[in-house]
């Protein structure tokens, strides 16, 4: 970590408002960014990350330099506070139809309204976990790494992930 930086940190943890600014400033736009991806509503996701913000500098003293950098760690809080907020919503378009193997059983539909209403089914039946990266990675087109850094896992393992999600729809589906 940049010596600034854990200057501004430590400004912040002995609330003063420089390190505050700081680190709003570096780091707002990202967490704007990764909830927006996840949000489409601009002021809901303004709300939700100023809420990130607001957490994050009331548990500052939580923050662990040895575990990680700040930006990660706001990001993390950033995420889960946006993945509490989309929890529920169903999915209003995703790219991920040509991306199913079933694809040619959903062709026998009359219409694509009934392939996506079906669609839409299987993914609320969904884990929220499940839909929230299905919703990161096909709605709002985050790369598998975006995602890891957010979820704290490894990108080849999201990847395993995903295959065995589009599996399950594909069951989901053929019910």
């Amino acid at each position: 970590m940049e010596e600034l930086e854990q200057r501004m940190i430590d400004a912040a943890r002995r609330g003063e408002p420089e390190g505050y600014r700081y680190l709003m400033s570096r780091y707002g736009r990202r967490v704007h960014l990764l909830v927006s991806q996840a949000i489409p509503d601009v002021r809901d996701a303004e709300e939700v990350a100023q809420d990130a913000f607001v957490r994050a500098f009331e548990r500052l003293e939580m923050f662990d330099e040895s575990r990680g950098a700040f930006g990660t760690w706001i990001g993390r809080i950033a995420y889960n506070l946006a993945m509490n907020a989309v929890r529920g919503r169903k999915l209003e378009e995703l790219e991920i139809l040509d991306n199913l193997d079933y694809l040619e059983e959903l062709e026998e539909l009359d219409t694509e309204a009934q392939r996506l209403a079906l669609l839409d089914e299987a993914i609320d039946r969904l884990r929220p976990e499940e839909r929230t990266l299905l919703h990161l990675r096909y709605y709002d087109g985050q790369s598998l790494q975006q995602i890891a850094e957010v979820m704290d896992v490894a990108a080849g393992p999201l990847a395993n992930r995903l295959q065995r999600i589009r599996q399950k729809l594909s069951k989901l589906i053929r019910l």
